[in-house]
């Protein structure tokens, strides 16, 4: 809960011999709770217990090998170990081009089915991601088998650049080309982008708006590096291999306790964060192919 309503419980506990008792998941050691209780434990004259997970008593042994497949780095420290971390650096430390990127010879030829996730941007690039979906030892894995990424810039005679604008109709017809005659399911889009949205259901193309949670997609991508479930084409997919090594956590939202990715160098990637927490949520852990 956000300080302000935290603040207000606290004074109605007006009674003589009232009591708090806080449970939180920790966060980053900024973060207001730790900084103005955790770390003022004496001074307030706070008892504090630091629980893991595997002191969750209600948990089988069986869910929480799960669980603790589901987080790594610094969510893992975090949901797992119980501990206040940074989340700082690089987002995706464990991209690897060795193991996540295939040469176009190595394409499956045949696929479960297709999805097109989109970050929309008029000012900033606009992004469409192919993807490929194949379940795998009844585990799904997606392909990224090509990219349309429009920076808003074109070169001029003298080799400069030069910003260009271009409107939903061009980005559509761009789509188009991209998936060619591609059996695509559904385009997933920001839900922000109301008027491609529109523009792509007057043209009777499936769209479903996207899951834009941000830590809970970050966390999800994650966790699917890990398994190497992602396989990028490397010969079509230039911009989001190096949008992963240079995709960092904002220092500044650090300092006042938030955790939020710099917002550069992330319009490839939150597209696929789309695609990830939109279909294939944490909680779900298996196929969202219903939609």
């Amino acid at each position: 809960m956000p300080e302000s309503f935290v603040n207000q419980a606290l004074a109605r506990c007006s009674v003589k011999g009232s009591k708090y008792w806080f449970n939180c998941n920790p966060e980053g050691p900024n973060h207001w709770f730790k900084v103005n209780w955790i770390d003022k434990a004496k001074e307030k004259g706070i008892i504090y217990l630091h629980f893991t997970m595997d002191d969750n008593l209600s948990l089988s042994e069986e869910v929480k090998d799960r669980y603790k497949k589901m987080f790594i780095g610094v969510f893992y420290q975090r949901f797992i170990l119980g501990l206040w971390v940074l989340a700082e650096g690089i987002i995706y430390p464990n991209f690897d081009r060795l193991k996540h990127c295939v040469k176009k010879v190595d394409i499956p030829k045949k696929f479960d089915c297709f999805y097109v996730t989109s970050d929309y941007g008029i000012t900033n690039p606009q992004v469409f991601l192919l993807c490929g979906i194949k379940y795998i030892n009844e585990k799904p894995h997606v392909w990224i088998l090509d990219e349309y990424y429009n920076k808003g810039t074109k070169k001029n005679k003298n080799g400069q650049e030069e910003k260009i604008t271009k409107t939903d109709d061009m980005f559509l017809k761009d789509y188009k080309k991209l998936i060619k005659d591609i059996d695509v399911r559904k385009v997933i889009i920001d839900p922000s982008a109301t008027s491609l949205i529109n523009l792509f259901k007057q043209n009777k193309i499936a769209v479903k708006e996207a899951d834009n949670s941000v830590i809970d997609g970050i966390n999800l991508v994650l966790n699917w590096l890990d398994e190497e479930r992602i396989h990028i084409v490397e010969e079509r997919c230039k911009n989001i291999i190096r949008e992963f090594n240079s995709y960092i956590w904002d220092e500044k939202a650090q300092e006042k306790g938030e955790d939020k990715p710099v917002k550069q160098n992330d319009h490839a990637l939150d597209a696929l964060r789309y695609l990830l927490q939109t279909l294939f949520p944490n909680k779900k852990r298996g196929a969202y192919f219903g939609e």
